[in-house]
């Protein structure tokens, strides 16, 4: 099962990830991202950086209720990309591993994060954070 493993400031778990357009799957366009793990985010969203320079069109407006408010937000179509470590003979970048495509909010405001990485993609990962900030998240097929 493929894997990354990086380390947390012991705050927040940030994360480097792409975002890549949604509908053709050949489509490899991508923008790279940092994603701030949320297991209290049912859905994934992303931050008005990446919707600009992917081009994303909002399909419309949907219900996001928080801990604190319920909003309408525009919602966008996108997948989630994770670069894979060198794994061939010349220190090669492998392909990344691609998540099917998602149905997320936005938000209006700048982060210091492009990506809310929630439930719909952490529910199909295993994800382990050690007291002393090293975190590993592995995806795929066994």
């Amino acid at each position: 099962m493929p894997e990354l493993s990086w380390s947390s400031d012991g705050h927040r778990i940030l994360l480097d990830l792409l975002v890549l357009r949604a509908g053709d799957p050949t489509d490899m366009t991508s923008v790279q991202a940092r994603a701030l793990l949320d297991t209290g985010a049912t859905v994934s969203g992303i931050g008005p950086r990446v919707i600009d320079e992917l081009s994303l069109e909002s399909y419309g407006k949907k219900r996001l209720k928080s801990a604190t408010e319920e909003v309408f937000v525009d919602y966008y179509l996108f997948r989630i990309g994770f670069e894979l470590p060198d794994e061939g003979p010349e220190g090669s970048a492998a392909l990344p591993f691609v998540f099917d495509e998602l149905d997320g909010f936005s938000w209006g405001r700048s982060a210091d994060f492009d990506v809310i990485l929630g439930m719909d993609v952490l529910r199909a990962c295993d994800l382990m954070m050690m007291r002393n900030g090293r975190c590993t998240l592995a995806f795929g097929l066994t």
